[in-house]
């Protein structure tokens, strides 16, 4: 038997669950099911109380791990891939609750439930009641927002380092609700991603609880991303407009609101006047609006919305200008401009737009105080830049910005420069970046010394001398073996005197290594007298 304090947490469990969980819908109806069916199949074993929580494993198509914990159902969780309540954890909770009551009593507890609700909400006048439609809670976006809203209701993380978890099981719990439809899901994903976005941020405003929350914010950025692009890809019925509207006229308060995530909150911004709100009267009536945006609200999130704005409706002499005149603190923005500008076909705008970016980014590069946040953003940067678009815009312009960016740039000028069988520069920049013949693939060294020996000549200098400064036994052994890779390449161009200078030299500068000397006579460089 239970005792009196676990009967109370399964109660406020099963009261929670009753009220999350809808009867009228069909996903939930048929989540129900098939939790009553796991159960009655006796597939639930395994069955631990600890602490306030149950766990136990639930046989299914393959054998997963579930745990509810009794004073929050949010926080319960399983193995399996389906995000919020799903039907293992409803088949463990039947298996604890039929220990202390009847199955049935508690489904006929949920129905009813819900049937007081819809009693009460049609509490109304009998004028109203002849013309009211009969109620969805489905469908509208006044629905879907409450619902979203309510599933954050209440913070219950016992503290701020726990709130990015909650967070998120509250998130996986509202993707549950979501349509039936397959057209539906990915506008549902969307508003859950978009209102999530502003009830943490809500959240976020309150003093230091930005800092934890921070992750969550750049998950909802790519949720609301895949499920655009989702959109996108598909023709939106007719009664999607009302969903649209809603989006696009509270899309405005990502600018407006106070916030402690400026930069994600414009990201959303732009995504959704990018991939969703296509029209190009809609866009225009956008742009003039906030060209008289009051600034004291929006920071420089209004500026940087309508440039994007001015691309979108390819205004592009006054975006440059715009461009110009904010300078390098554009250039997180200028990543996204640079890869929606690369999506064009033609690509020509691209050519009037890159040397902007490029001289923005570079010179925000070297503002950041921080090695590793310069490579960072580097490595953003060649993520995005098509170096195939770059070079038929402008061949000289790539290879300006591998220079500039260098040390950072080494690995994608290293790359272009083997394209290009520039050897000899390839060879330039291995020494300019302290990289010796040991870091470099055998097959690339191969491949330069049958297309230009010379060029490897530097390198072996500069690799060879290296490991006479370490003055070990090891040391002079690879560095006999390169010095034998160089006489062949003396050699094979002909070269055979400067070989004889070099190596008279090198071994005046270490008569006293005797090391060295002696695995020289091993490797049969010096040849004693006799």
């Amino acid at each position: 038997m239970y005792n009196r304090q676990l009967l109370d947490h399964i109660k406020l469990y099963s009261e929670e669950l009753q009220s999350t969980l809808d009867p009228r819908t069909d996903t939930h109806q048929k989540l129900v099911q098939k939790g009553m069916i796991l159960f009655r199949q006796q597939l639930v074993y395994g069955v631990k109380f600890s602490n306030g929580k149950v766990e136990a494993k639930v046989r299914d198509v393959t054998p997963v791990s579930v745990e509810l914990v009794f004073e929050n159902l949010a926080d319960s969780n399983c193995s399996c891939p389906i995000p919020g309540i799903c039907r293992h954890q409803l088949a463990l909770f039947f298996n604890v609750l039929s220990r202390t009551q009847s199955i049935f009593l508690w489904m006929q507890e949920w129905k009813d439930h819900w049937k007081m609700n819809d009693i009460l909400s049609t509490l109304q006048r009998g004028s109203d009641l002849l013309d009211k439609e009969e109620l969805n809670e489905e469908t509208g976006p006044e629905q879907w927002i409450k619902r979203i809203r309510d599933a954050y209701h209440h913070v219950s993380a016992n503290n701020y380092y726990q709130l990015e978890d909650w967070a998120r099981v509250c998130y996986r719990r509202l993707l549950g609700f979501a349509p039936v439809e397959r057209e539906w899901k990915p506008l549902f994903q969307l508003f859950a991603a978009f209102e999530s976005l502003k009830v943490i941020n809500a959240l976020g405003n309150e003093s230091g609880k930005h800092k934890y929350v921070g992750a969550f914010v750049q998950q909802m950025l790519e949720e609301a991303e895949e499920a655009l692009n989702k959109l996108a890809t598909t023709a939106s019925p007719f009664a999607f407009d009302e969903y649209f509207h809603y989006l696009r006229e509270e899309s405005a308060t990502l600018l407006e609101e106070k916030t402690e995530f400026p930069t994600e909150c414009t990201d959303m911004y732009m995504k959704l006047w990018t991939l969703l709100f296509k029209n190009k009267k809609d866009r225009l009536t956008e742009w003039e609006r906030l060209q008289v945006l009051p600034s004291e609200n929006n920071e420089w999130r209004g500026e940087i919305a309508t440039i994007h704005l001015a691309i979108l409706l390819e205004n592009d002499q006054w975006a440059l200008d715009k461009i110009k005149q904010l300078g390098a603190d554009i250039a997180p923005f200028a990543l996204r401009w640079l890869k929606l500008l690369q999506t064009e076909r033609t690509k020509k705008r691209l050519t009037n737009y890159l040397p902007a970016f490029i001289s923005q980014i570079i010179a925000y590069i070297s503002t950041l105080s921080r090695n590793y946040e310069q490579a960072h953003f580097t490595r953003a940067l060649f993520q995005v830049l098509d170096s195939d678009t770059a070079m038929k815009l402008d061949p000289t312009l790539l290879e300006k910005i591998y220079i500039q960016l260098l040390p950072h740039s080494r690995f994608q000028y290293i790359t272009y420069l083997l394209d290009k069988r520039d050897y000899r520069k390839w060879a330039e920049l291995q020494v300019y970046t302290d990289n010796n013949l040991e870091y470099i693939d055998r097959h690339t060294v191969d491949l330069i010394a049958k297309h230009d020996p010379g060029a490897l000549r530097p390198l072996y200098h500069e690799t060879i001398a290296g490991l006479l400064k370490h003055r070990s036994r090891d040391s002079y052994k690879k560095a006999v073996r390169y010095l034998k890779r160089l006489q062949k390449l003396y050699k094979k161009e002909k070269k055979l005197t400067q070989w004889e200078l070099y190596f008279t030299e090198l071994q005046r500068r270490t008569r006293r290594l005797r090391a060295f000397q002696e695995e020289c006579r091993k490797g049969k460089l010096i040849h004693d007298e006799s």
